[in-house]
């Protein structure tokens, strides 16, 4: 009897048995568990937000070209604070046609206050006409209750050259 070819069959039988049995021919059977975190649920009281009214596009050292967005975190402090809602922090520069978003998803854990960041960013080097560009900075909550922006402002872009 060829033993490698006999391994790889019973190995095939036991992948295709597997999936026929937790796939749709057998309904109610499960191989994997639930999860138990439903991200946006719960509840989130918001006690107050600090946003930051500058930014900055730094120029490109060591030869790189473009632009390096950098914005500081927002605070987020909590009343009230449970489950897993999510937390949005969204940065637009309508001058440039820039907008970015992160999404925040939190849990019970997290304490008091959280701070939300948004990932730094390249802009190409022709975007960038001006030493400074207005955009607007907000913070969205979602929770059991809905979807509601609790906090939003402005923000100066400034260029760094």
């Amino acid at each position: 009897m060829d033993y490698p070819r006999a391994a790889t069959f019973a190995v095939a039988g036991v992948v295709v048995a597997a999936a026929l049995v937790s796939g749709p021919l057998v309904p109610g059977v499960t191989l994997t568990s639930e999860r138990d975190v439903t991200y946006g649920g719960g509840n989130a009281t918001v006690a107050s937000v600090s946003l930051p009214d500058r930014a900055t596009l730094d120029s490109g050292s060591y030869g790189q070209d473009g632009y390096y967005l950098a914005v500081p975190p927002a605070t987020v402090r909590f009343a009230a604070l449970d489950g897993s809602p999510s937390v949005t922090y969204r940065l637009q520069i309508p001058d440039l046609g820039y907008a970015r978003s992160t999404v925040h998803f939190l849990t019970g854990d997290v304490g008091g206050s959280y701070e939300a960041t948004l990932r730094p960013d390249n802009l190409a080097t022709e975007t960038v006409r001006r030493d400074r560009y207005e955009g607007t900075v907000s913070v969205v909550v979602e929770d059991d209750a809905g979807r509601r922006r609790v906090a939003a402002g402005n923000v100066t872009v400034e260029v760094i050259e």
